[in-house]
Parts: C-alpha cells; structure tokens; sequence
C-alpha cells in the first residue's frame, strides 16, 4: 500500500499581528487577582458596616416604599420623577431574599458599590495594569463614591452600568469578541432603565464614537455631522420662544384660557389653550410644549394604558415646528451620510467605506466585524428585553414601552427649565474639591498629559494598517469623558449631590492614568537604562521586572523624604486645629499657615532634587502628596458615611432625614412588638412616613387638621406646619406629651457657597457666603479659619436648616420609647 505524500499546509500570518493576552489561555492565580480580591472584600466590608444604622433620606424612603409595594404585590407603574424602574425590581428582590428594612433597602446599592470598586480590572489591559488598580484603590476609599453606594438612589446602579458599557467597547475594539457587544448592549439597556442620565451618556459617548468613525473612515463627515448636531440642538434649546411666567413660581407658565389640561379617554381633545410666550429668534417659534411643567406630568406615563390618548399627548410636542424641522434634518442629514460614504464612487470606483476598509485599520477592522453572524441584532435584543420588561413591569403596563423614552425625556426636558435644587453652574467643582482632591489634582494632571500625548501625536502621522495603540487611544477617551461629562452636568438645570459621582467616575480614570505613568516614568529612573518601563502594578504585585528597582525605590532617601513631608503635614493640620479656634485670638494667622506648608515642601523637594536628581525628586513629591490626601480622603470618607451619614453638615448630605426620626421609630415599633401589634398611631401627610409606618397594622394616615383621637390612639406624628396652619391640632391633642424634632434638616448652602448675582463687585461682610470671602478676601483670618474648620471638622459658618415635625404620645409610653432630645411643646 502506497502513501501519497502530500505537501505541508502553509499557514498564513493573520493580518493582524494578536496579543497574547487576548490568546486563550490556562488562567493562573496571581497576586494581582489576590490584590483585587482583598479589595472587594474591603469594598464589601465598607459597605456593609452598619448599613442601616442611619435614617433613610427622603428620596430613600420614596425608593424604599415604592419597592417595598411592588414586594408585596401592589404592582410597579414606571414614573420618571421617581426615575426608572430597575431600582424598585431589585430593591424588591433584596426584600423577598432577606426582608424588609434599612438595611436590605440598600443592600443591592452596596453590593453595586462594591462590585464598582474592583471593574477596573476589565480594562486592565488598555488602561495599564498599575492605572487599573490605582483606579480600584481609590474607588474603595474615596468619600463620595463610598457614601453614594451606601444611598439607595438610582446613581450607584447607572455608573455601574456606565462603566461596564464603557468597559465593553473598550474590550469589544480591543478583541471583537461579540460577548463583550452583548455584554455593552445589555449595560445600555439596564442603563437606560435606570435612570435619565442614560441620554446624556448617550450624547457623550455618541459624539465621541461619531467621531472617531468620521476620523477613520471619512474625515469631511465631521463637519456635515457636526453641522447638523449644532442645528438640532439649536432648534430644541436655542430657537423656541420663552413663556410668560405667572407670578407663582418659574414652572407656572401663563396660557391663554387657564390651566394646561391633560388629554383623557373622556376629554381627548381639550379646548386650544395657547402658552402666552415672546417669539423666539429668527423662526418666531412658540415655546416647546415642555415649557410648561403641567405638559411634563401630563405625559410622563399613561396610567390607563391608553395608547390612543398617549400618542395624542406626545402629538402636543412633536408636533411642534422645531422638533418636526429637528428630525427632518437629521434623517436628511443621515441618508446623505449614507449615500457619501457607502454609495458615491470615487474615480477609481471605490467608495470611502470601502476605502477605509483596505486600510487594515484596527478601528475599522472592529467597525466591519459588527456586521458578522447578526451582531448588531442579537445586541439589539439584548439591549431591549430589559427595557421592554423593565418598563412595562413585565407587561403589566404595555404603554411602557414607550414611555419609557418619551415619558422620560419629556419629563426631565421640562425638569431643565425648572431647575430643581437651583444649583450653580460651579456645583460639582465645589463638591469635588471637599470631598475628591485627590482625584481632581490627578485627574488636572492627566488632562494636561494626555493633551501632551494628543500634540506629539498630531506631529508624527499613524502608519496605515496598524491595530488600536490603547497606550494613547484610552487617555483620549477619558479625556472626552472628562470634559464632556463636565460640562454637560454642569449644563443640566438639575444639579444634586448624588450626580457627582457620574463627574467624578472618568476623573478617578484619568487620574489613576495619569498617576500611574508618573509613577512608572520615576520608578524607571531607579533601575538600569536597559530595563522597560515599569509598571505600578507590576511594583505592587511583585511580577515581572527587575528585583533590583525595589531597593532603589525604598530606599533611606525616599523614607527620609516621606517622613519629612508627612511631619509637614501634621504640623499644618495641628496648627491649623490651634489656630483656627475662634477662642484662639490667632485667626489673623490662617491665610498662612497653608502656604508656609506649600513653601516647605517645595524647599524639602528642591534639596532632593539638587542630592538625587529632579527626577527623583518630582517622583517622591507625587507620592508625598498622594499619601497625604489619601489620608484626608480616608477621613472625609470615614466622616460622611460613618459619623456624619445623617447630618446634613455634609454637602453630600442633602436635605437629610434627622436621626431623631429613626429613633422614634425603632423607639414606637419596639412600644407596638410589647403591644402585640395592636397599638394605634396617626401620621399625617409627610411621605416618609409611607415607608417608616408600614409594620405598623394599626398606623392610620389623618389629614392635616386632626380629628379628635380617641383613647386607643397611642402616639401622633404630625408636621410642625400641619400644627401652625391648624391651632386647633393642639387642643385635639390634649393629654399627649408632646415634643418637636428635626424631620429633615440641610446645610446653609447660601452662606457656605452659593456666590450672589454680583459677587465680584458686591461688597464683602461677615456674612457673605464663605466662597465668595476666600475668593474676594483670601487673606482675611476669620475667613480662611471658616474655610479650614469645614475642609477639616466639617464645622458650619451658620447653623443648619430644618423643616420639624411633634411626636405626640400617652404620658403612659413616653417612658418606653426615650422622650428627651426634642423640644417640649406646651
């Protein structure tokens, strides 16, 4: 039997040359996953530590209460005032595994806040190895992001969302895998179901893929799209007039025949009822139907499932001028795209697609793999199952399906003009400057070197063909991310604390970045020229390079350093403690005392640099400086969660229930737990009281003129302005022990930071707002004393505001629950 000899199989180099590290292979437990497993547990730790311990905010019990209905098969309607719905479904969940109470309402919040702490490992490859794990370590102990993911609201749960999308397109580029596309399409859709920050993520991370497809594949594209962005957007928010205000408020606008009437299935079609409004410029439009707050509640949801009536509601917007011009120029706009990329030939026949397509370029190459094996559908299905369900409450509501999007954007549209929260456009800076230092100097630093990179890139043209260089592709992208996130939260009409974390989270990226490479450039000059650059990571975790640089990093030098620095520091903070005290007689001397700390430090380094070299001494001063905010970010941190999480003396602290409130009311389940459960208590009109009262069997709800309580009524809560409208409550409660008690208070925004119209002329007193003596008067002692007694203590420059609420009880239970911290009313 003969064997035919057959020549060898040539095997052709993939055209793309593929990194191991995108390669299968055998997984291998190192001290990196051991440093990022002792993170979480960390993150799971700080998060759980005594989670229900202080009241639910107001926006918290609303949450909880909505979800606790939903538990107990009251149903889901999805309202975009109380934003999306996947907070109650999992809240809800939370309650069927573990109960319901304080604790189990945040638990899912925490466990997003812990998991967020550790998904930089994700892109550890894109964004360096050191970068990804500096990112985990501050997200672990950084103030804001620690006490929001301890807050049940919706933001936990969208920057979670956010940062896998982000994650997942990072990761899709980098290997187009189509898992990390299912995987992106679902973080969007879950997103969406969050909360409305969605769209503006949207319009961040659009643009920025827009531009980057124009860049690589038709370069004149950017200005035809970005022509027609700038239109769009000028025929929603520039083009349409303004209404006539009435005097009760800046969302009551004036309309010809009174009132905005909603549509309804018995009055579908109401009498025309004009906005009276001043033209808008060119057109002469008449406002967006949104301009009227009434239209917004109107058409947020369709509580009768009435798609008829729905479809008319939405008629009122879009069919307005400006909104019908909108989207015909944008699908005009979007087919000449079409046509002047994928159809006009040039003279060899080519179009710019398929011109781009034989660029072998990377970027290019993961836009053509979209369209393998129906990806870009099965996404889509994967993006819209936990919309559709989501919000049609699992078809319970079929309208849902659209009011999801237009019921939201709607909503929040008209939300712009009203402003909630009144918000200067600085808020977030302020925020971040008490509260995330360390990330914002990094974050500074890295914008400037990433703008670095960009200029030395735009001189030195990218060879054709090549695969995406993530070394100078992820800088770019958190830049974008940086500063359009910035600018459009600071844009936004409606500014809260608890959005800080969505401006925080691409600055603890960038920074992360940005500190890592400074590390790496400092700790390559530690060890023989021949040696690669040194990752941070690789420094931490023990892998790979030279075991020489330890020695040359650690050495007598460096600790000698740091311990100087560290002492510098602790002398400011003790002087600063001493000084600041308004019975010290020496606030004359506090404008000082930080910049005699900046003095000695440049000193300290400036000696360094002339016995080890600049680069040496630029090194151990970006370590010194890192260390010692860590440690004021781990106090702020430890503050605001921990021993300030329901005093509304921090600014993250918002309009904050009192601890009083949970205490009366452990105080009076305990009283109704000895009673059986059959004691009865009145609560009137407050919505917190929806969530606090529901163990309560015999807890009735009264109006805020109270009838005359019988004798089994055993306590009474009740607003302290239901009692200033209503004299006659405290007659009805005769024979109660009654005292009064902060129900919610807030911090005197006006007087720490809110800056007057005219700030920069208007003259400086005593009390004008704390921002606005350090800006105008920095040198003055009693004002650069404030200003450290609240970086520092968190010590008010004004007392805290409140809206109260009486306890009324039987003289027989005041005993049981601990009356004493209120004050008595006679």
């Amino acid at each position: 039997m003969s064997v035919a000899e057959l020549p060898p199989r040539v095997i052709q180099p993939p055209a793309e040359p593929v990194r191991s590290v995108d390669q299968p292979t055998r997984f291998v437990f190192t001290l990196e996953h051991f440093a990022y497993l002792g993170l979480f547990a960390l993150a799971l730790l700080t998060h759980l530590w005594g989670l229900g311990d202080r009241a639910l905010h107001h926006d918290e019990t609303l949450h909880a209460a909505y979800s606790w209905r939903l538990y107990m098969g009251q149903g889901f309607e999805h309202d975009p005032l109380l934003h999306g719905p996947f907070l109650y479904h999992i809240v809800a969940l939370m309650y069927f595994l573990f109960g319901d109470n304080d604790f189990t309402a945040r638990l899912s919040v925490a466990l997003f806040g812990s998991v967020l702490v550790v998904m930089p490992f994700l892109i550890r490859r894109e964004l360096g190895r050191g970068a990804a794990l500096l990112a985990s370590a501050y997200l672990l102990l950084s103030p804001a992001f620690l006490y929001i993911g301890r807050f049940v609201r919706h933001d936990m749960y969208a920057v979670v969302f956010e940062l896998l999308t982000m994650i997942s397109i990072v990761r899709y580029a980098s290997t187009r895998r189509a898992r990390w596309l299912y995987v992106g399409a679902a973080a969007l859709g879950l997103m969406s179901t969050t909360m409305e920050t969605f769209y503006l993520y949207l319009a961040i991370f659009g643009s920025l893929l827009a531009l980057v497809f124009f860049w690589r594949v038709w370069r004149p594209g950017l200005i035809l799209a970005g022509a027609l962005g700038l239109v769009v957007v000028a025929l929603v928010f520039v083009l349409p007039g303004k209404p006539q205000m009435t005097a009760l408020g800046s969302d009551a606008v004036t309309r010809a025949a009174g009132p905005y009437v909603c549509p309804s299935t018995q009055n579908p079609y109401p009498p025309a009822n004009e906005i009276l409004f001043t033209p808008g410029p060119i057109l002469g439009f008449a406002p967006l139907a949104t301009a009227d707050n009434d239209y917004a509640l109107c058409v947020r949801n369709q509580y009768d499932d009435s798609f008829p009536i729905y479809f008319i509601k939405l008629a009122q917007f879009f069919g307005h001028p400006a909104i019908l011009l909108a989207a015909g120029l944008s699908l005009v706009g979007l087919v000449a795209l079409y046509v002047l990329i994928w159809r006009r030939r040039d003279r060899d026949g080519t179009t710019a697609w398929q011109r781009a397509r034989a660029s072998n370029d990377g970027v290019v190459r993961a836009l053509v793999s979209l369209g393998a094996d129906w990806r870009v559908w099965i996404a889509l299905v994967f993006f819209l199952t936990p919309y559709t369900l989501l919000f049609t409450a699992f078809f319970g509501h079929p309208t849902g399906i659209i009011s999801g999007t237009t019921g939201s954007l709607l909503y929040w549209l008209a939300q712009h003009g009203v402003q909630r929260g009144s918000q200067p456009s600085y808020y977030y800076l302020v925020q971040l400057v008490v509260y995330e230092p360390l990330a914002l100097l990094w974050g500074i630093a890295g914008l400037i070197m990433a703008g670095v990179l960009i200029g030395r890139r735009a001189r030195r043209p990218s060879a054709p063909g090549r695969p995406i260089d993530w070394a100078f592709a992820m800088p770019v992208l958190l830049t974008w991310w940086v500063l359009a996130t910035l600018a459009l939260y600071s844009w936004a009409g409606e500014k809260m604390p608890w959005l800080t974390i969505h401006v925080a989270l691409p600055i603890v990226l960038l920074g992360a970045w940005a500190l890592s490479r400074t590390l790496g450039w400092w700790l390559a000059g530690a060890q023989p020229a021949h040696n690669a650059l040194p990752d941070t990571a690789t420094l931490v975790t023990g892998n790979g390079h030279s075991p020489a640089v330890w020695p040359k990093v650690w050495d007598g030098g460096l600790l000698i350093y740091l311990s100087i620095f560290g002492t510098v520091a602790a002398l400011f903070f003790l002087l600063i403690s001493i000084i600041t005290k308004s019975s010290s007689g020496q606030q004359s001397a506090a404008p000082f005392i930080f910049p005699l700390a900046l003095a000695l430090l440049g000193l300290l380094t400036i000696f360094a640099g002339l016995l080890r070299g600049a680069r040496w001494a630029i090194g151990a001063l970006a370590l010194g400086v890192t260390l010692t905010l860590s440690l004021y970010g781990l106090r702020a941190a430890n503050q605001l969660s921990f021993r300030y999480g329901d005093d509304a003396r921090e600014l993250l602290v918002f309009v904050q229930t009192s601890p009083d409130v949970a205490r009366i009311v452990r105080g009076l389940e305990q009283a109704n737990t000895r009673r059986n459960g059959n004691m009865t208590i009145w609560y009137d009109n407050e919505t917190i009281w929806s969530w606090y009262m529901r163990r309560f069997q015999k807890a009735v709800q009264q109006p805020p003129a109270l009838p005359a309580p019988g004798d089994d009524v055993m306590a009474v809560l009740l607003l302290q302005e239901n009692i200033d409208a209503n004299a006659q409550n405290m007659q009805t409660l005769q024979g109660f022990r009654i005292q009064r008690y902060p129900l919610r208070w807030w911090n005197p925004e006006y007087e720490l930071y809110r800056l007057p119209e005219h700030w920069a002329s208007a003259s400086v007193t005593e009390d004008s707002p704390l921002l606005m003596r350090m800006l105008r008067t920095p040198l003055d002692g009693r004002t650069a004393a404030q200003f450290w007694q609240y970086m520092i203590f968190r010590q008010l420059p004004a007392p805290l505001g409140s809206t109260d609420f009486v306890l009324a009880v039987r003289p027989e239970l005041a005993n049981e629950i601990g009356l004493g911290t209120g004050t008595e009313q006679k």
